[in-house]
């Protein structure tokens, strides 16, 4: 989600992060006590006692409070002579570094977009087999991140786990409405009628310049179709179809607004300038709206179900979760899975969920205490997140990023004037094919 990888804080300072790695002694397969617990409820292989040292490769900036509390610890409680180094990623420690250097750790904590890099290196590491023999119960985890995952795979390779979910609202400033008498956003709008209800609210009052709505992302709200950006078959951009041109065309009617043309980003204008009314977003909001509230400047705000386009109804943007992986190159690969695994029994889900982030394991006694321990959630509709399913991961490909870009940049010339949708995505289209033969050319 595309990502937007921090996320909700836990009560006064955790903001979201991913990692994992291991390393060290051989582990000791053999059973371990009758009463050692498994994760599904009975895998006699468990063994509680084994002994390792591991170390967590972090692909995303996550505090050391989020690691410690959501993964060491959890995993400490249930196998006291497992111990976990952080490794984080950085100068002289990315992929390719701690590759040549031999070192590469047990256990990667990334997001699904992110795998290209660890793919190319032959990081990635099936772990059907210790899935089957450790009897984790895939069918209860949230079935469109472990779909995102398999996509990494060409035979049912199953390369990750998902740890949390991310989500994605419509986040509002109720005080905005207020002030100009009109309705708050409801669950169930399709994007045309929450872009009608932005329209009166983008006005100017007291020289001061309010907009209703800024999608601002154009990548997440074409996700919501779950289409590709490249041909699998022929490496080519595909631009010219008829998702693309309904993204841009949605986009202008809410940037013909009046009042729309001269914006600032909308996260200065939701958070610090208060002057925009609708920010639709991943679940990084609420932590910031808390740290205001801590700073004295608190927001009167609320969120409502992610709005839809007509033939995707309940359809947020696209999935995007925080995953752990064994690596190939790991020695302690039992032990680093038995981590991984228990990171997804119902005690180490339910603190991710009473701390504002949506657990993997999908049970609904789970998703029922989301955000009981946080202060921000409190009256607010949370079943706003519930009411949409993220949309499913759209077929990925390695020249993406390339193809993305492309169809960012193009939408500035269709709103300038400067051209239609049809020519400015036939020339972005053609703009990025270039970039990807001499991307392949110098491979």
């Amino acid at each position: 989600m595309n990502i937007r990888i921090r996320l909700l804080a836990i009560i006064g300072s955790v903001l979201l992060c991913l990692g994992l790695i291991g390393c060290g002694a051989e582990p000791d397969t053999q059973a371990g006590s009758p009463s050692a617990e498994a994760p599904s409820g009975g895998a006699s292989v468990w063994n509680t006692d084994i002994k390792a040292d591991l170390s967590l490769y972090m692909d995303l900036g996550l505090s050391d409070e989020f690691i410690q509390t959501y993964i060491i610890d959890p995993v400490q409680r249930r196998f006291p002579n497992i111990s976990i180094k952080i490794v984080r990623k950085g100068s002289g420690t990315n992929p390719g570094d701690l590759v040549a250097a031999g070192d590469f750790p047990d256990l990667l904590y990334s997001s699904t977009p992110r795998l290209t890099q660890y793919k190319e290196l032959g990081l990635l590491y099936d772990m059907r087999e210790l899935a089957a023999k450790y009897e984790v119960p895939l069918g209860s985890l949230n079935g469109p991140a472990l779909d995102a995952l398999r996509q990494w795979g060409q035979n049912g390779e199953l390369y990750g786990l998902p740890l949390w979910v991310n989500f994605s609202v419509l986040y509002y400033n109720k005080d905005i409405f207020d002030k100009f008498g009109v309705d708050y956003p409801k669950d169930g709008m399709t994007w045309d009628e929450a872009i009608q209800l932005s329209e009166r609210l983008t006005r100017s009052e007291g020289g001061v310049a309010y907009r209703g709505l800024d999608i601002h992302d154009l990548n997440g709200f074409y996700s919501q179709l779950s289409l590709p950006y490249v041909d699998s078959k022929t490496d080519e951009a595909l631009l010219e179809t008829d998702g693309f041109r309904k993204i841009y065309d949605t986009m202008m009617k809410l940037y013909r607004i009046p009042g729309n043309q001269n914006r600032t980003a909308a996260k200065d204008a939701f958070l610090q300038e208060r002057t925009l009314a609708m920010w639709p977003m991943y679940a990084d909001v609420p932590s910031w709206l808390q740290d205001l509230a801590a700073k004295g400047t608190p927001m009167n705000w609320d969120m409502a179900q992610m709005p839809s386009l007509p033939d995707k109804p309940n359809t947020a943007w696209q999935v995007d979760s925080h995953n752990l992986h064994v690596t190939s190159t790991s020695k302690n690969k039992e032990a680093a899975f038995m981590a991984v695994a228990h990171l997804l029994t119902e005690e180490p889900q339910t603190a991710l969920a009473l701390n504002g982030m949506l657990p993997a394991l999908d049970k609904e006694e789970i998703k029922q205490q989301f955000g009981n321990q946080m202060a921000q959630f409190e009256g607010k509709n949370v079943q706003a997140i519930f009411k949409s399913q993220p949309a499913p991961k759209y077929p990925m490909h390695r020249f993406d990023s390339i193809v993305m870009g492309a169809f960012t940049s193009a939408f500035k010339d269709v709103e300038s004037g400067a051209k239609d949708v049809n020519t400015a995505l036939r020339d972005a289209n053609e703009a990025a094919n270039l970039k990807i033969r001499e991307k392949k050319a110098s491979e």
